[in-house]
């Protein structure tokens, strides 16, 4: 059986590898958003359903990663694909910067917080020249590239994305971290007491999470060729990234890859309606969080609390 899921996860990731040569460049630009909006999800639902830790500023990862891609490979003329990893550094080191600070503030005065820190970057980076201001600033690095390549090359970092992040996200959680998550989100004080340094376990899931979310901002401006303020520190990010994460079941790894598909589904349904489409978003949100608080993983496991992996028997 075992076996069986191995090789059926094989052949979707070579189907998903393949899919530049059997699908068009719509279908391409859709998975990319997909895979990254999966990996904000990911993010979000790592900090708030494992940590305990409720963000409503992440997006400002988004702007972070995003801007840092487009100015060094616009800047020095640098191949904006070997760029990601610095991407991913930079992000990193704005949230250590940032984590102190933060972490200073608790509950409700975090995720106000994290807002207020992502509306100060967006007002930075608007009023700085170098950076294109309101404007902001396009990837001309990709001009030589053909249609093709450039199409199937972001594509093909969306997907590392996706199943890196993944990938990532279930090492992390599978270790001595995972079990530091849950004994301080559920008590801070006993996982003190019990040799759990609090703060640097926080410190070191808001950098994995950083990491993650600056990582698929980048990939998700790549795929539109221009970066501006208001649209890489949009509010707009973090918002999908919770109604996926409460959609499929906030604190499983399975609730945002069923909250993502269910959230392009409905988009793509009911997007032509206008300001129907929020409406219809946000009665499923409160609908589910009435009906199924575990979200829609709960529901086809009909099981609550959730734990695929174990980790609550392990702590007990």
């Amino acid at each position: 059986m075992k076996s069986s899921k191995i090789l059926a996860m094989l052949v979707l990731l070579g189907v998903l590898v393949a899919l530049p040569w059997i699908g068009g460049y719509a279908t391409q630009r859709l998975m990319v958003e997909v895979f990254t909006l999966y990996a904000i999800a990911l993010a979000w639902n790592l900090l708030a359903g494992y940590g305990g830790i409720v963000a409503v500023g992440q997006h400002v990862f988004i702007g972070i990663g995003a801007y840092s891609l487009f100015f060094l490979s616009t800047s020095f003329g640098l191949n904006p694909w070997l760029m990601l990893p610095a991407a991913v550094v930079i992000t990193a080191l704005f949230a250590l910067l940032f984590a102190l600070p933060m972490f200073r503030l608790r509950g409700a005065y975090f995720a106000v917080g994290t807002w207020v820190l992502a509306e100060i970057t967006r007002i930075a980076v608007l009023n700085s020249d170098w950076l294109g201001a309101g404007a902001g600033m396009p990837l001309s690095t990709m001009m030589g590239i053909t249609r093709w390549l450039r199409n199937a090359g972001i594509y093909w970092a969306a997907l590392a994305v996706g199943v890196g992040s993944l990938g990532v996200v279930w090492w992390l959680l599978r270790g001595r971290l995972g079990l530091a998550l849950l004994s301080v989100r559920d008590n801070e004080a006993a996982a003190a007491a019990s040799g759990v340094n609090v703060l640097r376990t926080k410190v070191i899931l808001w950098l994995v999470a950083a990491a993650i979310t600056g990582l698929a901002g980048a990939v998700a401006y790549m795929n539109t060729l221009q970066v501006t303020p208001s649209a890489s520190f949009s509010l707009n990010w973090t918002a999908a990234a919770i109604f996926i994460a409460v959609l499929g079941g906030i604190g499983t790894l399975e609730g945002p890859l069923i909250g993502v598909l269910v959230y392009f589904l409905l988009r793509e349904m009911f997007s032509s309606y206008g300001s129907w489409y929020f409406i219809v978003l946000g009665c499923i949100a409160i609908l589910t969080m009435l009906l199924a608080p575990g979200g829609a993983w709960s529901l086809l496991t009909r099981r609550r609390p959730l734990d695929p992996f174990g980790i609550r028997r392990m702590l007990s």
